[in-house]
């Protein structure tokens, strides 16, 4: 997938029906380093593929599961990663990194059938201070493929 747009549901179903493959919905989670008081931290935004103001209305419920759920697990880590976590986003300089993408694509095939994918990418210096962060996003993916009824 080299594009990710904003469509309408309408418009989403006429993509899918010419082949195309369509995001369901996604999330990106993505920290910076801030001072508050004087004291550093790290915050964390979980946000759609396509940016915060751009998520299509029929979109909205599946991104913010997708968000709890990344909440919950991805970024369930130990003090010592938190640590290195906030080590690389003060590196940044305050600059957005993006550490975590999850998305749900769907396309018609030719006989008919559903092809419907999940994909996630992880950053690789989150990959590289975050040891267990490989296990989670794969128990993730796991997860929501079941949902969809995509692995048995």
């Amino acid at each position: 997938m080299t594009k990710i747009m904003n469509v309408t549901e309408d418009e989403a179903a006429k993509l899918a029906l010419e082949g195309d493959a369509i995001i369901l919905g996604g999330v990106e989670v993505h920290v910076h380093f801030v001072r508050y008081k004087g004291d550093p931290g790290i915050q964390v935004e979980y946000t759609p593929p396509f940016g915060p103001d751009d998520c299509p209305d029929w979109m909205e419920d599946i991104n913010n599961r997708l968000a709890g759920l990344c909440r919950s697990t991805v970024m369930n880590i130990n003090d010592r990663a938190r640590k290195r976590l906030l080590d690389l986003a003060e590196k940044d300089a305050g600059k957005d990194r993006m550490i975590y993408r999850l998305y749900v694509t769907s396309r018609i095939e030719d006989d008919g059938s559903h092809d419907t994918r999940v994909h996630d990418v992880v950053d690789p210096e989150f990959e590289r201070i975050d040891h267990g962060i490989a296990g989670r996003v794969a128990g993730v993916r796991r997860g929501v493929e079941r949902v969809l009824g995509l692995k048995k």
